[in-house]
């Protein structure tokens, strides 16, 4: 599968979403709070993992979670340690799609891998009204 090449003079919503990636990857919450909505909302697909949608606060701090499994390091990525592997960026009118692939190396347990597909609802300032999270969900369930 191919890398993303990131276009010379990349359109507002994938400045946006290159944004978030980056910021994710180095879990720089207040950045990313900035980001979101005061009614964003994050949402996990399928529905079968049966993982509640969070709110703006609820989703921080599970990113702050996140940032404590892994004792403050970055989010390493396959491929290219210390950068996300995005594999495409699509965007429509108000929407912008992302694949990308992330390696976690928490603090206790052992690394794995997530493909997912990021959707991205844009507000009209470009800010994130939505994100909804398309995962494996068998290599979720893996880990138990």
């Amino acid at each position: 599968m191919t890398h993303y090449e990131i276009p010379k003079e990349p359109s507002p919503g994938v400045k946006a979403v290159l944004h978030y990636l980056d910021q994710l990857r180095v879990l720089n919450l207040h950045e990313i709070e900035k980001l979101f909505t005061d009614d964003f909302v994050h949402s996990a697909r399928p529905l079968s993992l049966g993982i509640p949608s969070r709110n703006k606060q609820e989703n921080l701090a599970f990113l702050q979670g996140l940032a404590d499994q892994l004792g403050g390091r970055p989010v390493e990525m396959a491929e290219q340690a210390g950068q996300i592997t995005i594999y495409d960026i699509i965007e429509s009118p108000g929407k912008a799609w992302a694949h990308i692939l992330m390696h976690n190396e928490p603090q206790e347990g052992k690394p794995f891998d997530v493909e997912c597909i990021y959707q991205f609802i844009f507000a009209e300032d470009l800010r994130f009204k939505a994100l909804t999270n398309f995962v494996d969900s068998t290599a979720l369930a893996s880990r138990g």
